[in-house]
């Protein structure tokens, strides 16, 4: 499974694409392709993904990890906070 910005850097090779590219490409080609954030499987859509990212363009695969990376650890931390916050007021009330 590829996650997080190898899945955006997957997404670009797929395509045929090269460095650099914008967001507004990625977004208008791929708007609701699923980027898995991490290895529990949780995910959001491309666009949604760049919004959070407000990043322009990507100059090069390292600039994407650079810009991205921070933005999927932060997504996923909050999904999994979310889930054991749940759990907890669930079973513990």
């Amino acid at each position: 499974m590829t996650v997080g910005p190898d899945a955006v850097h997957e997404l670009i090779v797929e395509s045929g694409w090269s460095y650099p590219v914008s967001s507004r490409r990625l977004e208008r080609n791929m708007p609701l392709e699923n980027i898995t954030l991490d290895e529990d499987g949780n995910s959001m859509m491309l666009v949604e993904f760049l919004s959070e990212a407000d990043v322009e363009r990507f100059e090069s695969r390292e600039d994407l990890e650079r810009k991205l990376r921070p933005v999927c650890e932060a997504e996923s931390a909050a999904r999994q906070s979310s889930i054991v916050g749940r759990l907890k007021r669930t079973f513990l009330g």
